[in-house]
């Protein structure tokens, strides 16, 4: 029997699977098709549950990470900071750290030849060198602890890393291993794709450069002056550029870390209250 359509039966739509199947299957208006759609079940409660304690907790190391980011751009760059002020108590302290040299060679040839050591004059000594060294030491603590709470909420958002947070911050105090670890741990922090992982390396090249130059003009000047200074004069250019970049590094990984929580399921966007700025 045609209906009104002009098919011989009923016109093309979707019916009851005739073969008593859970779905249904596509009639075109002439003969059952190989079509069929079957309905998903809703998801268990458990799992809307999931997601949303998944994004809370990603929202609350966010906001950990947000309420030290401020400090964190100062610490970056501390360490540029004291090198510049290092390199200029070397050259107000250089005519001591130079004498200081002589005497050096003095006793450890006195020493190879089996001598008694002389008897040197007492040369005051910069103290400032031991107050940036421990100026620098509590930039790379707030640094650690920047570090890790970024990595963890990394972690957190989906991100892929190539280290466990803690092992991020361990990798700093292991020799050979921090010239490059550290630098893997902080990029990681920002997605793959993101453009900016390119400012961290460029960051990180001028402040290993800079601390690598610095330290080595702070040997020469007990032997040599000139080429105390002439060491000193890239590790100043390194200096500086580490405190351009540093800022950036940290207000980089920050947009993008507030920017992954709000397209999570149920983030700021959608009900879950991101704290700091």
């Amino acid at each position: 029997m045609s209906d009104q359509s002009g098919y011989p039966g009923a016109p093309p739509g979707w019916y009851p699977d005739p073969g008593g199947g859970a779905g249904q299957r596509w009639w075109d208006g002439y003969a059952w098709t190989e079509a069929v759609v079957v309905p998903q079940p809703p998801p268990p409660p458990w799992t809307t549950a999931s997601e949303r304690l998944h994004t809370y907790n990603a929202s609350a190391l966010v906001t950990g990470e947000l309420g030290i980011a401020p400090l964190a751009r100062f610490s970056l760059g501390l360490p540029a900071v004291t090198g510049l002020l290092a390199l200029l108590v070397i050259r107000t302290q250089s005519s001591q750290m130079l004498q200081l040299g002589r005497d050096f060679k003095i006793a450890y040839d006195a020493a190879a030849r089996g001598l008694p050591s002389p008897q040197f004059a007492n040369e005051s000594f910069s103290p400032w060198f031991l107050i940036l060294g421990l100026v620098a030491a509590a930039g790379l603590v707030v640094t650690l602890i920047w570090q890790h709470r970024a990595a963890a909420a990394a972690r957190a958002l989906g991100f892929p890393t190539t280290y466990s947070p803690a092992w991020g911050v361990a990798s700093w105090f292991v020799p050979v291993v921090n010239y490059w670890f550290p630098y893997q741990a902080i990029r990681d922090c920002l997605a793959p794709e993101d453009p900016h992982r390119g400012l961290v390396l460029q960051w990180w090249l001028a402040a290993t450069v800079g601390g690598s130059l610095g330290l080595a003009a702070f040997i020469a000047g007990f032997f040599s002056s000139g080429v105390s200074v002439a060491l000193s004069i890239p590790a100043a250019v390194a200096y500086v550029a580490v405190l351009a970049y540093a800022p950036r590094v940290v207000a980089a990984i920050t947009v993008a870390h507030r920017t992954a929580l709000e397209q999570q399921p149920g983030g700021p966007g959608g009900g879950v209250a991101l704290g700091g700025r």
